[in-house]
């Protein structure tokens, strides 16, 4: 095993344990839209010092670390840490393709049945985290989650599509409610709230990088608003954030035009959490009539989260915006790349 012994110059490879040499390619997505961060490597296959192709055949568990430069350099960082989902070898060209996720994948592909009764929010994110083997940097909160009312009904466990949602859809919802982040750093849950990110933005020229392109949806107004139905089971009635006269479905929310409103439904919101909820949408909506795209050298300072200050343009587009996604690029003749998508803060 020891003689798969180095990363490429501009990233170290570990697998199992072992670094492995004979990196090609590599791109690395991190993300701060509720869903995995996710990897791909091309690696060259061959005799030792390279991974030889009945390595690769008989390998049936890959846990991957990829890390910034080598690890005897001491500002070396992990960027992923994840499992691999496939593997794809071909002996002809001689190399071997690997694509997997970050640890958030197993919570992804599990489904549980459970109520957790008498929970709040951060003690069912610590939950499912400790189940996953995941140790969880979570931000108490208050109110019970598990437990909607003391008739024995569970609001977690009400949903009409409850069998179906993984323990990450279920952690996601629970971040969503709560105004929180939900995230995987390397073996760590995180479960913090947004306003946690850095305050302070990072000023970026449009000069100073390779490329940069904005998007505006036109589809998205200023006065665009999100309406939030939902089915209270023990107040027997319906709630309607677009009309709060609304007690049991029979009339309908009034359609303007230019006032068009994204319709979301949930079950069994209170009036005040039905009224939450369609202000928070209305809030992400919001931040999607503006996106931002950049193409840049490696910046280690920015990642997912991070708020940017554009400036350059001379115009209203000059702007702070959160960084969404980064997807870094790494190519052992060319270098490295990476693309950054932030939407308005």
């Amino acid at each position: 095993m020891d003689r798969f012994a180095t990363g490429g110059a501009g990233l170290s490879i570990v697998i199992n344990g072992v670094q492995v040499q004979g990196l090609m390619h590599a791109s690395i997505t991190t993300t701060n839209c509720f869903s995995a961060d996710s990897f791909a490597l091309t690696l060259a296959i061959g005799q030792p010092p390279l991974g030889d192709i009945d390595f690769w055949g008989a390998i049936s568990v890959a846990y991957v670390e990829i890390f910034s430069g080598t690890l005897s350099d001491m500002t070396s960082r992990v960027l992923i840490t994840g499992m691999a989902d496939s593997v794809l070898i071909d002996p002809i060209l001689g190399t071997i393709a690997i694509e997997g996720r970050d640890l958030s994948a197993s919570m992804i592909d599990s489904y549980r049945q459970q109520d957790f009764v008498n929970q709040t929010a951060a003690e069912v994110v610590a939950t499912i985290a400790q189940y996953h083997g995941l140790g969880a940097a979570v931000e108490p909160t208050a109110g019970s989650v598990g437990r909607y009312y003391g008739d024995g009904y569970t609001r977690l466990s009400l949903g009409r599509f409850s069998r179906l949602r993984s323990d990450w859809d279920m952690v996601v919802q629970l971040a969503r409610e709560n105004s929180f982040d939900v995230y995987v750093l390397g073996t760590t849950l995180f479960f913090l709230p947004s306003a946690r990110a850095p305050n302070t933005p990072v000023p970026l020229a449009v000069g100073d990088v390779q490329r940069v392109r904005i998007e505006r949806r036109l589809s998205i107004a200023p006065n665009t608003t999100a309406r939030v139905q939902s089915w209270n089971s023990q107040s027997m009635a319906t709630y309607d954030s677009g009309n709060p006269a609304v007690s049991n479905g029979s009339e309908q929310f009034p359609s303007t035009p230019g006032n068009q409103a994204f319709l979301f439904s949930a079950s069994n919101m209170t009036s005040q959490q039905v009224t939450d909820a369609a202000n928070r949408y209305t809030a992400e909506l919001t931040r999607l009539e503006k996106t931002l795209h950049i193409d840049m050298p490696w910046d280690f300072t920015l990642n997912p989260r991070t708020p940017i200050l554009l400036y350059g343009t001379y115009s209203v587009l000059d702007a702070t915006y959160k960084i969404d996604s980064i997807e870094r690029h790494y190519n052992s003749k060319s270098g490295s790349i990476q693309i950054i998508r932030a939407a308005a803060f």
